[in-house]
């Protein structure tokens, strides 16, 4: 049976979201696992196109987005938000944005992020 669109577009958006986070935030694949909170096989069908994320993951796909967005949105460029990514944080009580990732604590990060982008001064 053909997969019908709407699938389609979740499968590849869920793949181009996983290889941005591998690539833009230098996350590995069981680091992203662990970020949508996935067995490392789940998210390696999710990878491949193989399965459409299921609503959960999907919410937290999109976490993933809005932090890549917030981070080109705030910072001059990625350089300087990879520098914070990888910085320790006092709103985060001195840790790092992305061991908070690391461990699926994605609305912590992106909370301090949307703060930031809106001009709140902490």
């Amino acid at each position: 049976m053909a997969l019908n669109i709407v699938d389609k577009l979740e499968r590849e958006t869920a793949r181009r979201t996983i290889e941005e986070a591998r690539d833009s935030f230098g996350l590995n694949y069981v680091d992203i696992a662990s970020a949508l909170d996935v067995d490392r096989r789940t998210l390696l069908r999710y990878r491949k196109s193989m399965n459409t994320p299921v609503p959960e993951v999907r919410d937290r796909l999109e976490s993933l987005r809005q932090i890549s967005h917030l981070i080109d949105e705030i910072f001059a460029n990625r350089k300087d938000g990879l520098t914070w990514l990888y910085t320790p944080v006092p709103l985060l009580q001195g840790r790092r944005p992305i061991d908070l990732m690391r461990k699926g604590e994605l609305n912590k990060v992106l909370s301090i992020l949307a703060g930031l982008y809106s001009g709140a001064h902490f």
